[in-house]
């Protein structure tokens, strides 16, 4: 038999293991091939929904499935958290459990979460919206006290998942104050440690006019260094002191901590990953996909779910024999909403530079038809959509 372990039960390891369990049903049926999911949470959220939580009062509800419904049939669902991963002599062991679990395949998929560590008094000080869909919501509530000051939003630290968010957190801001008629009365400022509003020059291009005529300051190479939420203050590396009324940083995050001292990480714990057929170093039965990999791109959902489909892709020819070999192009397509109704991409690969595309309704319907789908994506529906929309340019076969 051969077993195929995954860990981490977020957009990756679903769609992953959906995939896997999909076009392996004959061998899992005939007791040759075996799919382990590994992760301690119950629940899924959509995350990129935290936004309309904290900003727009949403119910958070609404962003949570339980994972027993969104597992594909001929997966085995063990709610544990992984502790070790042993790749050379190919075995796992998990937080609850010493026993030894091989493997013959191994993906992991653990994201990232905030570390809030990295800057002394942040936590304390900032309104997070990206912990999950219960702390954003407490968000909302303030939001509308907000009867003037000066509100920064930005990027507290790198790296961070979902490279719009904390731009799409100003757009949205500002659309808020000015439909509650007291935007002459808030000042919004945004600071980023990249020497311009968002790191891809296109796009910079598209937003920087639109952070100009709705009055939202931006302060670029600002790398938070403290934050003092007595004094109601933010000091940068520099030397650069910032005053506040309310806090929304996007914080630094890192990865699972089992990963660190691993053997098969960087120093701070990302997984070293083969940006074109995913492999973790040189294991070619080992592999790793989104947020938890130290590939230089974007730390999206997006990127975990077509990084999957290639690895998917790659493991069920190895056992079925058919020879195909797929390589992830490095494609991503991370929504921006710009406020409004409106909204833009951020679309490139490794080898083609990210597009200048203007916000429009047309792209924020886009985006709002990709969040009804949602659901139904993680449990392996709508794949054919995926393929007819990317053109299969997230892969080279």
């Amino acid at each position: 038999m051969k077993k195929i372990a995954i860990i981490g039960n977020g957009v990756g390891g679903l769609i992953t293991s959906s995939k896997l369990a999909k076009d392996l049903a004959k061998e899992i049926k005939s007791g040759e091939v075996s799919i382990m999911l590994f992760d301690k949470k119950t629940e899924q959220e959509f995350q990129p929904g935290n936004l309309d939580v904290a900003f727009r009062g949403t119910d958070p509800s609404k962003m949570r499935r339980p994972v027993e419904k969104l597992v594909y049939d001929g997966v085995k669902i063990i709610h544990d958290n992984c502790e070790k991963v042993d790749l050379p002599n190919r075995y796992l062991k998990t937080e609850g459990n010493d026993e030894k679990i091989d493997f013959d395949y191994i993906i992991i998929s653990t994201g990232s979460s905030p570390d809030y560590d990295q800057i002394p008094g942040l936590r304390d000080a900032n309104m997070d919206f990206h912990t999950n869909a219960y702390t954003s919501s407490l968000i909302y509530q303030k939001i509308l006290k907000i009867k003037s000051g000066r509100i920064v939003v930005g990027i507290g630290g790198l790296p961070y998942k979902c490279p719009p968010s904390p731009n799409e957190s100003a757009f949205m801001l500002d659309e808020h104050f000015r439909k509650a008629g007291i935007r002459d009365k808030v000042e919004i400022t945004y600071i980023t440690p990249f020497t311009r509003i968002y790191s891809a020059d296109s796009i910079n291009e598209v937003i920087e006019p639109i952070y100009k005529a709705r009055s939202i300051e931006s302060i670029t190479a600002f790398n938070t260094d403290s934050v003092d939420a007595t004094k109601k203050e933010i000091t940068s590396l520099e030397g650069e002191t910032i005053k506040y009324d309310y806090l929304f940083l996007t914080p630094p995050h890192k990865p699972a901590d089992f990963l660190k001292n691993s053997g098969f990480s960087d120093e701070d714990g990302w997984v070293k990953t083969d940006k074109r057929n995913l492999h973790i170093t040189d294991y070619d039965y080992g592999f790793a996909i989104g947020d938890t990999t130290n590939i230089p791109i974007s730390k999206a959902g997006v990127e975990a779910h077509l990084e999957g489909i290639v690895v998917a892709n790659n493991i069920i020819s190895e056992i079925q024999g058919t020879g195909k070999r797929y390589k992830f192009t490095g494609r991503t397509q991370c929504s921006m909403e710009t406020g409004f109704h409106k909204a833009t991409f951020v679309v490139g690969t490794y080898d083609t530079p990210v597009q200048k595309i203007p916000p429009s309704t047309f792209n924020y319907m886009e985006k709002k038809v990709m969040e009804k789908i949602y659901w139904e994506s993680l449990h392996g529906q709508y794949e054919w959509l995926f393929k007819y929309h990317f053109k299969k340019d997230y892969f080279e076969d």
